[in-house]
């Protein structure tokens, strides 16, 4: 998020000197795909970004293998 911050600053100040609209329509699209990103990574089932929750997962198996030892 900062460096999304950083960019768009830039691009603002960039804009000053010039009478260009095409920050205008950069920063929108910029901010719109920092915000799918911030949605996708909320949603653990599917998306453009997948995290396995390998830790999880070993504990899991490791408390089953634990139980399992506990009653014969």
């Amino acid at each position: 998020m900062g460096l999304i911050a950083f960019f768009s600053n830039m691009l603002l100040g960039y804009r000053e000197r010039r009478t260009s609209g095409l920050a205008l329509l950069i920063l929108p699209v910029i901010a719109s795909i920092a915000y799918f990103l911030i949605a996708d990574i909320d949603g653990p089932r599917g998306g453009v970004i997948e995290v396995t929750p390998q830790n999880l997962i070993s504990v899991s198996q490791f408390m089953k293998a634990q139980q399992q030892g506990l009653n014969p």
